[in-house]
């Protein structure tokens, strides 16, 4: 995005004082929500972090950090970086990302680029477990509060299924929201797919077949152990907990047909929601428990389709198109995306659940398995593209498609943790 003429100053904008900035909710500079107004912010190569103690050039970690929140343009250095604030308001940049090391504590501030002035600034010291890399994600996060009252999102984890490089069967891995630090769930050599966090982020429940059957495992992520939940004689798969954490929705074939279940965690009593001939899957729960969302072929093609927990009231979702799957709620409940098959390819759409309005996120094809950022302005999916199989984020506001992974190996199925 190019720099706009006519911007004001950033100080003509100020809402708060610098004093109760730091920490404020409400924004630094009013962007006004409207869809065209990201913040234009320098970052620069920060020298004083090296490549090796970061992982990667430190400035293209903030960089993708705040282009993903949706809320800020980063303005890049060229061959000469800019070495005054005059230089980077020339770049078209209204504020400037500064940060270093001093010791070992990493030192972020952001400052007016027409004056120099600091609006933003913070120390993270060393010591608290914290990577360098994860102390700048945490600076990332903060800048987008402190400069727009909205929570940042650069913190959080995604889970996903991976195949290497070498092939085999997939894997369940989890890694950073920029695609770095991934990390096999549990190193075992069997098929695993169908990853999702939990409502709380510290466990993530997927499909095994470590048994020689597929299985049902809930994994804590804090302690690092598993407790499989689903071992009944058939299909056990589609996993997903509910957000108070007592029940799980899944997929059981221990009746003969897959049907959709709910099971009580603690008591361990199941409950089956469907009884029809047609195929049944992907059960997922609304952010307020009371539905669950759920692909069906009753009617042809696989639709989407909409229940309470108990197996009533159900209602068809999806009205176009003859193939539509891999549902997933938006954070507030009132829209759900998923994989729609269209002449062009697989695509990402979303459906208002209030007036049924379909709006189309993606239009290159080949994009499957959608889920929603924590803060409903974003949805991440696979794409397969160029004999790669990545994951992208695309900005609702704008269609803006930002690849995440780049390292060897293949990538689908995604699921977006909440923000720590």
């Amino acid at each position: 995005m190019s720099a706009r003429a006519g911007r004001v100053p950033v100080l003509a904008l100020l809402l708060v004082t610098f004093a109760a900035a730091a920490f404020a909710q409400e924004p630094i500079i009013d962007v006004s929500k409207r869809a065209d107004r990201r913040i234009a912010i320098g970052v620069g190569r920060f020298e004083t972090l090296t490549t090796e103690e970061v992982g990667s050039p430190a400035g293209d970690v903030v960089a993708f950090d705040l282009e993903v929140s949706g809320w800020f343009e980063p303005k890049r250095p060229g061959m000469l970086p800019p070495r005054a604030f005059e230089d980077w308001a020339r770049l078209g940049a209204e504020v400037v990302a500064e940060v270093r090391q001093e010791g070992g504590t990493l030192v972020g501030a952001v400052r007016d680029a027409g004056t120099g002035d600091v609006l933003f600034r913070r120390e993270y010291p060393s010591g608290r477990g914290e990577s360098l890399r994860q102390r700048l994600h945490r600076y990332a996060d903060d800048v987008v509060l402190a400069l727009t009252g909205e929570p940042g999102i650069a913190r959080s984890r995604l889970t996903c299924e991976w195949v290497p490089p070498e092939g085999g069967d997939k894997r369940v891995v989890t890694l950073d929201l920029d695609g770095f630090n991934v990390r096999e769930l549990t190193g075992e050599r069997a098929l695993e797919v169908g990853p999702r966090f939990a409502p709380n982020g510290k466990s993530i429940v997927y499909t095994s077949f470590s048994s020689g059957f597929p299985d049902v495992y809930v994994h804590d992520l804090v302690l690092g152990t598993r407790d499989r939940v689903a071992h009944y004689e058939g299909l056990n798969a589609d996993g997903d907990i509910s957000p108070d954490g007592r029940r799980i929705a899944l997929v059981l074939s221990t009746d003969g047909n897959p049907e959709i279940y709910t099971k009580d965690l603690t008591t361990g009593r199941i409950l089956r929601l469907t009884a029809n001939p047609a195929t049944e899957s992907s059960p997922v729960w609304s952010p307020d428990g009371r539905r669950l969302a759920f692909v069906s072929d009753r009617t042809g093609g696989p639709q989407i389709w909409v229940m309470n927990p108990e197996g009533h009231d159900v209602e068809r979702v999806t009205l176009r198109g003859t193939y539509n799957t891999a549902p997933d709620w938006s954070p507030d409940g009132t829209r759900i995306a998923y994989c729609a098959l269209r002449s062009d390819g697989f695509q990402v759409q979303v459906v208002d659940l209030a007036t049924r309005e379909v709006t189309t996120v993606t239009d290159l094809g080949g994009c499957e398995d959608p889920c929603w950022a924590p803060d409903g302005r974003s949805i991440l999916y696979s794409r397969k593209a160029g004999g790669r199989t990545d994951l992208y984020v695309t900005n609702l506001t704008e269609r803006r498609a930002l690849r995440v992974t780049r390292g060897d190996g293949r990538y689908s199925t995604p699921d977006w943790s909440p923000v720590p």
